[in-house]
């Protein structure tokens, strides 16, 4: 039987949980919203009274899953994405 990382749990399990939220919350589009784009200046980094989980959903087409507290939506951002799995690769070599 193969061994199992803590890494493999987590990321298997997190497209599997992010997959299954996705499927029983009728996510089935990208929603574009203001004040994402990094385009637009300072970002307003402000707390928003709980914890904000990203996930990348999709990397080849820039598609984020953004849940807080009890919601969720899928946000396309190629620009956030990539600056996400370079802070990844970062820390995967620095591990």
């Amino acid at each position: 039987m193969a061994e199992l990382s803590r890494r493999t749990v987590l990321k298997n399990g997190s497209l599997g949980l992010v997959a299954g939220v996705a499927a029983l919350s009728g996510i089935g589009k990208v929603v574009s919203m203001p004040g994402l784009s990094a385009a637009e200046g300072e970002p307003d980094l402000s707390a928003v009274g709980s914890d904000v989980v990203a996930h990348v959903a999709n990397a080849s087409t820039g598609d984020v899953a953004i849940m807080v507290g009890t919601s969720e939506v899928l946000h396309r951002d190629p620009q956030l994405v990539g600056r996400l799995l370079a802070a990844a690769r970062k820390a995967n070599r620095e591990g």
